[in-house]
């Protein structure tokens, strides 16, 4: 007998079924949205420019696959309250899947352990706190500020022992899960944690109070090192999307260095596992103040004054490893200005670098197995294959920071 219906087939009945499931499938970077609100009017609307944003990453919360099962037309909105970060959790959906064999996420369930403390599922309980609002509480001692876009911008350094303090960044720091791969949130009964706001500060036109709004911060991690010095560690770093790419960062980043390298306790300020993008900033702001103080010294990078230069990072407090790459930085931005075949020397001496780090990496192996008696040798290495990848992985990675440095230099000789 023909059949009408192609779904009594057993294959094709599991087809439709999964064609049904994939409606009830959503992309939680797709259905979820956060809103910066200043005011009530915040809850109806939003610009996307200036208050609303995705998150980047969801698998902390939602699994690798970062999706939310069950629900059609579904939409979360995360209220954030601009100075305090009190939070307003809004899950809408039109419908949800009821079905005998699968069940529908429990969003809230999913959500609640990385929302701020006592966030709100209440509208009207989150516009109470919309009316309670101190929009120009600032936390910390003000150490550095300055001019961006018509509006000032002061970093602070706060105090982890002030409960109020405590109690916001708890709030704030939320953001990160959602922004910073393998997040995690900081033991703020650790003495050892240093944390750095950076806040945003205008009068409002239309009401003539003043808006103080912290749009990033800054952790670092004092390690002890023998017999009385620290280690420095820069561990999170944070700027809200709203405010990225407009040189916030790079000034909060300098700030910070500016204040741990005063320290005459701390010997090198190191930084955790960072983001490629922080990199750019990390190096373009280090090869500023080193070129800075290069020629206030009057010390020339490229005759390579070992004693000299290793003096010169101590005073500096920046890494071995971070050194170098502020050196290659300044050297390609030398070497290109002064043609072809000094720019190909650099090259190839960042080559023959590279070559002699894998080759003493290679004769390490080497000599652990023969330690161990390994009854198999490793694998002879290609060196010139690793070498030359190794190399323009380096290189690339030097591109932005190189860019950005010949643009500033090429700025301030103009003025």
């Amino acid at each position: 007998m023909a059949k009408n219906n192609l779904c009594e087939d057993n294959e094709l009945v599991a087809g439709c079924e999964d064609e049904e499931m994939v409606a009830y499938r959503k992309k939680a970077l797709n259905v979820i949205t956060f809103r910066i609100v200043l005011d009530n009017n915040d809850l109806e609307t939003a610009n996307k420019k200036t208050n609303s944003f995705k998150p980047e990453m969801a698998h902390q919360i939602f699994g690798d696959s970062e999706l939310i099962f069950g629900y059609r037309q579904l939409s979360i909105v995360l209220y954030y309250l601009h100075n305090s970060a009190k939070c307003y959790a809004k899950v809408k959906a039109a419908d949800h899947i009821v079905h005998d064999l699968y069940k529908a996420d429990d969003i809230m369930k999913l959500l609640q352990m990385w929302l701020p403390k006592n966030y709100r599922e209440n509208e009207g309980e989150f516009r109470t706190d919309i009316a309670e609002e101190d929009h120009a509480v600032i936390h910390g001692e003000v150490v550095h500020t300055f001019e961006n876009h018509d509006k000032t911008y002061k970093v602070t350094l706060c105090d982890a022992t002030n409960e109020q303090f405590k109690e916001f960044h708890q709030r704030f720091e939320t953001y990160i899960m959602w922004f910073i791969d393998g997040a995690n949130f900081i033991d703020l009964d650790d003495c050892r944690w240093t944390i750095f706001y950076v806040y945003e500060e205008y009068v409002d036109a239309e009401t003539d109070r003043t808006i103080r709004s912290p749009v990033g911060f800054c952790t670092v991690y004092k390690f002890f090192l023998y017999p009385n010095s620290t280690r420095p560690r820069i561990s999170q770093f944070f700027i809200l999307p709203t405010h990225q790419r407009r040189g916030i960062g790079s000034k909060l980043y300098s700030a910070v260095y500016n204040y741990l390298k005063d320290l005459p306790e701390s010997r090198d300020i190191t930084v955790e596992e960072p983001t490629a993008v922080f990199q750019k900033i990390r190096d373009f702001c280090d090869s500023v103040h080193i070129h800075e103080a290069l020629k206030r010294e009057k010390i020339n990078v490229t005759v390579h004054n070992q004693k000299q230069i290793g003096e010169f990072l101590k005073q500096h407090k920046i890494s071995k490893k971070q050194a170098q790459r502020v050196f290659d930085i300044l050297e390609c931005v030398t070497t290109r200005n002064r043609g072809f075949r000094e720019y190909t020397e650099y090259t190839e001496s960042i080559k023959r670098r590279i070559k002699s780090e894998i080759e003493r990496e290679n004769l390490g192996s080497k000599r652990i197995c023969n330690a161990e008696r390994a009854v198999v040798m490793p694998e002879s290495l290609d060196v010139t294959s690793l070498t030359n990848a190794e190399y323009g992985r380096y290189m690339e990675s030097l591109e932005g920071p190189v860019r950005h440095m010949t643009a500033y230099l090429q700025k301030n000789s103009a003025e």
